[in-house]
């Protein structure tokens, strides 16, 4: 049998990860019935990776393609979910395992950034505006920042004012980023790629106001869960079920 593992990182509040679980519940019904699909989460939350592999293994699944519900490819992906799987792989060898792509470069995840990017150009028509795009970020490895500057370049051309990618916790200070942009005569719009908004959203931007107390800043809506994003993670598990079967 084939088994669905969709990996989150976990949210300290429990609505986000209930707001998760009805997420996925959605693709569930988009797919074959017969596929065994479940949960998990690396952090806050007691459906745990290996628990729920273990649980998924019991019923009887023997292939199962694990899902990182995460935007970027970086060290929850590449180092945390293969570890916490180890344990698994070591006591059911014979249980075939695939791990499948992220999915913040899709084409879902654009349509959402620059849909908030100019909901906030409609509704400040007269005003010069400069563009932040937000994402966690990583400095193990440069791909994610790679892939948040192409998605900028791509929306900059659309919306026809400047986007500046930056991460929380990339190479660079994303608070030096911004600082580049504050001035008298421009509107700063923030997007935070993120699924949702969290503890790393709220700290963001308790920091911004501390750090440019005289500055409005318009911050946006995450991604919230868009449909869009559904799309971009279906043709995902359904590529995976493919090359597994």
């Amino acid at each position: 049998m084939i088994g669905i593992l969709y990996v989150f990182h976990g949210s300290q509040k429990a609505e986000k990860n209930q707001a998760a679980m009805d997420f996925i519940n959605q693709l569930k019904t988009k797919l074959d019935p017969t596929v065994y699909q479940a949960t998990a989460f690396l952090e806050n939350h007691s459906d745990t990776i290996p628990n729920v592999a273990k649980e998924m293994i019991q019923n009887g699944v023997t292939k199962m393609i694990v899902v990182p519900v995460l935007l970027f490819a970086a060290k929850h992906a590449l180092v945390d979910i293969p570890n916490e799987l180890e344990a698994v792989k070591e006591q059911y060898p014979d249980v075939q395992f695939k791990q499948t792509e992220t999915f913040g470069s899709k084409n879902g995840s654009r349509q959402v950034l620059l849909e908030r990017f100019q909901e906030v150009a409609m509704a400040y028509p007269d005003d010069q505006l400069v563009g932040i795009l937000v994402a966690h970020g990583t400095k193990q490895t440069d791909e994610p920042q790679q892939v948040l500057t192409e998605i900028a370049a791509e929306i900059q051309q659309q919306v026809g004012f400047s986007i500046i990618p930056t991460s929380l916790k990339g190479q660079e200070d994303y608070l030096e980023d911004i600082k580049k942009q504050v001035s008298t005569d421009q509107k700063i719009v923030i997007v935070p790629f993120f699924l949702f908004d969290g503890h790393l959203i709220t700290i963001m931007k308790n920091k911004l106001s501390e750090a440019f107390p005289k500055t409005e800043f318009i911050v946006t809506r995450t991604l919230e869960f868009d449909s869009r994003i559904l799309t971009d993670l279906e043709g995902i598990v359904k590529e995976a079920i493919t090359c597994i079967q």
